[in-house]
């Protein structure tokens, strides 16, 4: 397994922990970051954290590809499922809503590059793997 993989790996993997964690167990402090206030919110904050624990299953299977060569494939799939996931989902509210907050689309930026580091490694392996 290339060492830039694993560090992406390790990155993405570590990254979605956080954010998973912070959205179920912080969220006023992790969404006023972004000008979102939810205190009192009941529905809003269910819905914000109900992809949660997803995001923090995708992180583990990053993780487990980092650590382990015959999960290494799962791992980069998963990642390119989050980041561009979220990074793509993004960018359609962005057209259909307008733009968001300066750091809602840091954010979407961050998540786009992560997810085609992601969609470039996926190519380097099948690149390596067919030659």
């Amino acid at each position: 397994m290339p060492t830039t993989n694993r560090v992406l790996l390790v990155l993405g993997g570590t990254l979605a922990a956080i954010l998973s964690l912070a959205i179920l167990f912080s969220p006023a402090a992790f969404y006023a970051g972004y000008g979102i206030e939810v205190d009192g919110m009941t529905n809003l904050l269910n819905e914000l954290k109900a992809p949660a624990l997803v995001i923090l299953a995708l992180g583990a299977i990053q993780g487990l590809g980092a650590l382990q060569i015959r999960h290494h494939h799962l791992g980069i799939g998963a990642g390119i499922l989050l980041y561009m996931g979220f990074g793509l989902s993004r960018l359609v509210a962005m057209m259909t809503d307008g733009p968001p907050a300066h750091a809602l689309i840091a954010v979407t930026a961050s998540e786009l590059v992560i997810g085609l580091l992601f969609v470039l490694a996926y190519w380097r392996l099948k690149r390596s793997k067919a030659g």
